[in-house]
């Protein structure tokens, strides 16, 4: 065979067992696609039939340059119709294995994606195409070959087919079909479940028995909260029960397990698979919108409202939290479930969790009214308990913004005894102190210090760090980069640095481990090439898994050439991972990295925010010092305290020099007095500094060196500045020196 062809790479040993792949598996080349060279492909006139079939041709000759040609021009027609290109595939029975072949292991798999996408979404478009559902259902009627042709396109049709089926069973004149539609409606399997149970609210007792029985048939757990919610009913009929009780045992002998407990915590368990969107309940990523069933009670038909695909689990968790609580209203665990999935959707939808004020989503969820308060509403009226145990749900699955949004809840209603309690000898809001992401440590510490706790907890040693960790207002990113080029290795870790960041840039992934652990405050995101070895990447991502400080940081992959099927199965349902080519252009690294952050639910501190929170932090310090009796110390921030003192934003310097006065140690008075004499600083900053430096003396005394009192001394007696003189006298005689200065000053206005 040939090898592959290309024009500006010489073919590689993997190139060419691709292209062997390719012709071995795939034999059967459409007839009407043989060309050998490039001519065709500069005629003007090729249909998307052609561009597709020549496309296949050269990918299983493995001459990717040409395929990629003939890939773009395709991507490139005007108005390319999915379903048309589904149609043309579906010509070519080989077409869907070719592409993924060429997806998973050939340097063209970018455009092969995009091709498959679109096929992908003439599918979905056919699937939920009315017409060809009606036209299904009156074929049910057929003799066998049709009838057997017809279940096999509403079963293709899935969850859209459903509505269709039902209003056949509600129609007398169309009985000849009900018992058709009956036998053909298990056969959909899974995806008609949410329909189904959503349709069991019909007030048509014998079509209820009906949905009932095509549930048990289906054998679906997903269905078995809403099966015995039926027979809670005290008005269902003796058949609808008996029914209802059949159906539980099928599904239980398909699911080999009985139901356990009350169908509150039924609904509560399906509740947490939806929050936790375990696979058996996930919606179809390949899909940008999954539907939520409802029954409409107006027209007695079912309804699907479409939701962004990110948040159908936060939606149906809240769901089946509501169907748990109309039946167990006082049950804590589901209130909690349902406050962290608003929260997550929220979140997802792009707005502010912490926020009271109703934001403007990115996307709107249909399933909320428009007037829907946001989930900072409902969390603060559910009180402290409940907050508590949101976070605790946060911490235990790294969620970020689940944290915050239970954090802003406590910090509005929760006291000391509330918010740091005795009951736990762990508390969430301590746990959160340790949290992967900075911005949710940095508001667990305020929350515990705002509360000033007058007696020592677990984790009481940590608040005042990590408040001090706050009061630089530079956004200063961490990233720890793994690659074992170093080539690309100092590239990549020159251009973070240059954000700014600190970066730890390694070849080995343990060795960059350790010293992430030992060097940095946290870590915004991970950089690992995929052929790292010794661990592999896959062995890599575990690794972080299992360490609470990193298990929720985002992780790029830097993807090296023929590797992207690593970096895709890697990704498959994990949002905290990104991937870019190892080789990126460092220009365009911010908005990637922007990117993964954003699916990771990291929010990122930008220098407002920044700010924000290191005046904060400062104010909650100096509330700290004032109180005087809290467990917390102030004093373990000092040395952040006079870091700060030489940032350009003033407010923040006065905050800190307020701080620091009420710290009793020399060096924070002498970074006080320094502030005072500064020539450099403004007026109101420097008469600042001297009345801090006047309260630090009356509460500890002189502890400014020789030098420092010889200066205030010199600023109290010779400043230009009357104001400034007095407030320079006014620390002086503070300070209560032995050796009476107020002499020198009184004898340097003698005139004689």
């Amino acid at each position: 065979m040939q090898p592959p062809a290309t024009h500006s790479h010489p073919a590689t040993p993997r190139q060419y067992c691709i292209a062997a792949l390719l012709m071995l598996a795939l034999l059967v080349v459409p007839a009407s696609a043989q060309p050998d060279s490039q001519a065709s492909l500069s005629q003007a006139d090729l249909s998307p039939q052609q561009l597709f079939e020549d496309f296949l041709h050269f990918a299983r000759l493995g001459k990717f340059d040409l395929a990629d040609a003939y890939a773009r021009r395709l991507l490139e027609q005007p108005d390319l119709d999915p379903v048309e290109l589904l149609r043309i595939a579906d010509a070519d029975r080989r077409s869907i294995d070719t592409l993924i072949l060429i997806i998973n292991n050939s340097s063209i798999g970018e455009r092969a994606t995009r091709i498959l996408d679109l096929i992908r979404e003439g599918e979905f478009a056919v699937r939920r195409d009315v017409d060809r559902i009606k036209a299904n259902i009156e074929k049910l009627g057929g003799p066998p070959q049709m009838e057997h042709a017809a279940v096999q396109r509403l079963v293709e049709s899935g969850e859209y087919a459903v509505p269709w089926m039902l209003r056949t069973l509600q129609d007398p004149a169309r009985e000849r079909l009900h018992a058709r539609v009956l036998a053909a409606l298990p056969k959909l399997g899974h995806a008609a479940v949410n329909p189904l149970v959503a349709a069991l609210r019909t007030p048509d007792e014998a079509m209820r028995g009906q949905i009932i029985r095509v549930l048990g048939q289906i054998g679906y757990s997903q269905a078995l909260p809403y099966l015995q919610k039926v027979l809670l009913d005290s008005e269902v009929t003796s058949a609808t029960r008996a029914a209802a009780e059949e159906a539980i045992r099928q599904v239980s002998r398909a699911a080999r397990r009985l139901p356990e407990g009350s169908p509150a915590t039924a609904f509560f368990r399906l509740a947490e698979q939806y929050f936790d969107e375990h696979g058996s309940v996930a919606a179809d990523p390949r899909q940008a919108t999954a539907n939520v069933w409802y029954w409409k009670s107006a027209n007695q038909a079912l309804e699907a409202i479409p939701v962004p695909q990110r948040i159908f689990g936060p939606v149906m968790a809240m769901r089946c939290c509501e169907e748990a609580l109309e039946i167990d209203p006082a049950d804590d665990a589901t209130i909690a479930l349902w406050l962290a999935a608003d929260i997550r959707r929220e979140a997802r939808l792009g707005l502010n969790v912490e926020s009271p004020v109703p934001g403007e989503p990115i996307e709107a969820d249909e399933t909320r009214p428009a007037d829907f308060p946001p989930a900072l509403y409902f969390t603060r009226t559910a009180g402290a308990r409940h907050a508590h145990l949101v976070l605790e749900r946060a911490v235990r699955d790294r969620d970020p913004a689940v944290a915050l949004g239970a954090i802003a809840a406590l910090r509005a209603v929760a006291g000391e005894a509330s918010l740091i309690g005795t009951q736990q000898p762990e508390q969430p809001l301590v746990r959160a102190l340790e949290f992967p992401q900075r911005l949710v440590r940095l508001r667990a510490a305020l929350a515990l210090a705002n509360a000033l706790p007058k007696s020592a907890f677990a984790g009481s040693e940590q608040v005042v760090p990590v408040l001090a960790g706050a009061i630089q207002p530079q956004v200063v990113e961490r990233f720890v980069v793994v690659e074992p080029d170093a080539e690309n290795l100092n590239r990549l870790a020159a251009a973070l640095r240059q954000m700014p960041a600190e970066v730890i840039a390694e070849s080995n992934f343990y060795k960059a481990m350790d010293r992430a652990r030992a060097e940095l405050d946290g870590v915004t995101a991970f950089f690992l090439a995929t052929d790292m070895t010794a661990p592999n990447v896959g062995s890599a991502v575990s690794a972080l898994d299992q360490e609470f400080l990193f298990a929720a940081v985002p992780v790029v992959l830097l993807v090296k050439p023929q590797e992207e099927a690593i970096a895709r199965e890697l990704g498959a349902g994990q949002g905290r991972l990104g991937q870019i080519e190892a080789g990126v252009d460092p220009e365009t690294l911010p908005e990637l990295l922007s990117a993964v952050r954003a699916r990771a639910g990291q929010t990122p501190i930008d220098e407002a925010l920044a700010l924000e929170l290191a005046l904060r932090a400062t104010r909650t310090l100096n509330r700290i010092a004032l109180d005087g009796r809290t467990v917390l110390n102030h004093e373990a921030a000092e040395p952040a305290l006079i870091s700060a003192l030489a940032v350009e934003n003033e407010e923040l310097r006065v905050s800190c020099v307020e701080v620091l006065a009420k710290t009793g140690t020399a060096t924070a008075q002498r970074a006080v007095a320094d502030v005072a004499f500064d020539p450099a600083n403004s007026e109101s900053l420097r008469g600042v500094g001297f009345a801090a430096l006047a309260e630090s003396a009356k509460r500890y005394g002189n502890l400014l060196d020789s030098p420092r009192v010889d200066r205030l001394l010199t600023a109290a007696r010779e400043e230009a500045d009357l104001v400034m003189r007095t407030a320079a006298s006014q620390a002086l005689g503070a300070l209560n020196l032995a050796d009476n200065k107020a002499s020198e000053i009184i004898r340097a206005f003698h005139r004689g």
